[in-house]
């Protein structure tokens, strides 16, 4: 028997006994037992009422959705509000972004992307050389999402500044930040051609970069031109300038990129092979003669 059942027959069972134990005749047997009756009824009534009360007032839920037009801030700082929440897909690390962006400094709008092709400023989270506040805002976000984001310098350019668009110090306001597209994660070429580069050589990346950019696992991977880039970058950080040569010059030739041999050129001229480098550089003039940087360079290598 449940405690439930227990609860309203106990007194019932109590005062059966009482009756059943006095001289009472039949007439007032019968009055008790009516009596003994209307008082189970009485109980069960009561317990419904109670369970009926719990069925219509539920606990509440808890529930953890943010506001539109609510401030957010982060630990780092950052601060950001919700003008529209999206029902896309995540941004992860490795997704390529799409972003409608607009930017104010000081109350003055510095930059914004209608002067992009589609308007779009494209990136991918997590990887892309941006400043710390704009990473650490896209990865908050999804597909749809729109939010005003304001930077502290400390996530922004700090005490440098940058040019003469951003001012030392300056906090940065994305008063539009706008979410249009956000891609499935895909792997990084670079890390992958990295970990080869450190264990087995420059042959063997190369060929690994044929392999994937030449079959169907391109698809897995971020194969644009900044990938090729990074590797040589983290090399020459490294102060591994050879290795970084003996990548950059097969691959920049393979590929036709002309920022690639530039880099190629750094790595001769950190090894010392100063006519090498300027070798080099003579022939990226030929094909791009207004390039400031090039003229800049060879005039450096000669003087």
């Amino acid at each position: 028997m449940s405690n439930c059942s227990s609860i309203i027959n106990a007194p019932i069972l109590i005062a059966v006994g009482r009756v059943l134990n006095s001289n009472l005749n039949y007439a007032h047997l019968i009055n008790a037992y009516i009596k003994i009756y209307t008082m189970k009824s009485i109980h069960i009534l009561a317990m419904l009422a109670i369970l009926s009360f719990c069925s219509c007032n539920p606990k509440p839920k808890v529930t953890n959705e943010i506001a539109l037009g609510d401030t957010l801030t982060s630990e780092s700082g950052l601060q950001y509000i919700y003008l529209k929440k999206g029902e896309g897909r995540k941004i992860e690390t490795g997704s390529a972004v799409g972003t409608y962006l607009s930017l104010k400094v000081q109350d003055s709008l510095v930059w914004n992307t209608n002067e992009l092709p589609d308007s779009l400023f494209t990136y991918v989270a997590n990887y892309s050389r941006l400043i710390k506040g704009f990473t650490e805002m896209t990865m908050l976000l999804r597909e749809g999402d729109e939010v005003i984001a304001i930077l502290p310098d400390s996530l922004a350019y700090g005490a440098k500044g940058a040019g003469d668009i951003i001012p030392p110090h300056a906090t940065l306001v994305y008063n539009q930040f706008k979410v249009i597209s956000v891609g499935e994660p895909k792997l990084f070429l670079s890390d992958t051609l990295l970990a080869i580069l450190k264990t087995k050589g420059a042959d063997e990346s190369i060929a690994k970069y044929k392999e994937i950019t030449n079959g169907l696992d391109s698809t897995k991977y971020h194969t644009d031109n900044e990938q090729l880039l990074r590797v040589h970058d983290v090399l020459s950080k490294d102060e591994k300038h050879q290795l970084a040569f003996d990548f950059a010059s097969p691959i920049a030739d393979l590929t036709d990129n002309s920022r690639l041999k530039y880099k190629a050129a750094m790595s001769l001229e950190a090894l010392g092979k100063v006519k090498a480098a300027k070798e080099i550089l003579e022939k990226l003039l030929v094909k791009a003669p207004d390039n400031q940087q090039i003229k800049n360079k060879l005039k450096e290598l000669i003087e």
